[in-house]
């Protein structure tokens, strides 16, 4: 609003008329000198308002510029904070899922372990079972044989007993009691045969019973 002030003072001095009376030619330039010093006065003021109003204007735009470089400033950080952050969690989870796999992993090794002390106590147990067995059978295998030479050594003595011989220890019998006395003998072998162990035959059947020997002829005395 300030710099139409000079103007208008410019305008009113011109209309001023050259002929007024009671002025002389030196008032009339004394006026006209005040007013073009007023009207300079006038515009330094405004020149030096319009210098503080850009001042005032130009530090504004700096003090703008200045936060709108902050601002950004701000904006990157937090953009690279958030990033970090991001990195971060998923670098965490990551490290918890390796967490879990690996006590996963110890779990089942512990369990495999643990299954494989088992199986090893079980199968030193079958082992022993195994061992005490095969010493039993082996055993009763010693016993078997020895029970069978007894036997065939039994009836070999009683087959090479002569009938006189038998006689002078016993009363005289018919001829038909020595037949039925080698019946009886080859029963007992046939019994003693059947009855042997083998081992081979432990995954078969076990063999029927063999027959009960037959009685021996009563002698009298």
């Amino acid at each position: 609003m300030k710099p139409i002030r000079p103007l208008i003072v410019l305008c009113a001095a011109a209309l001023v008329p050259l002929g007024a009376s009671g002025q002389s030619m030196e008032e009339r330039l004394r006026a006209q000198l005040r007013t073009t010093v007023q009207q300079l006065r006038d515009l330094q003021e405004a020149q030096a308002q319009w210098q503080n109003e850009k001042t005032a204007v130009e530090a504004a735009r700096d003090k703008a510029i200045s936060e709108r470089d902050a601002a950004k400033a701000e904006l990157a950080r937090a953009r690279a904070s958030q990033t970090s952050e991001r990195a971060l969690a998923q670098e965490r989870a990551s490290h918890a899922r390796d967490r879990a796999e690996l006590e996963k992993a110890r779990t089942s090794s512990a369990q495999l372990v643990a299954e494989r002390r088992t199986q090893g106590t079980e199968l030193a147990g079958v082992q022993a079972r195994l061992d005490a067995a095969s010493g039993q059978l082996q055993r009763c295998e010693a016993k078997n044989a020895q029970l069978y030479r007894v036997g065939h050594e039994l009836l070999d003595a009683y087959e090479h007993v002569d009938l006189g011989t038998f006689l002078q220890t016993r009363q005289p019998f018919a001829q038909r009691a020595r037949v039925k006395y080698d019946e009886i003998a080859q029963q007992y072998g046939d019994a003693l045969y059947a009855g042997r162990f083998d081992r081979r035959m432990t995954t078969t059947a076990a063999p029927a019973s063999a027959p009960r020997p037959a009685s021996a002829p009563e002698v009298g005395p």
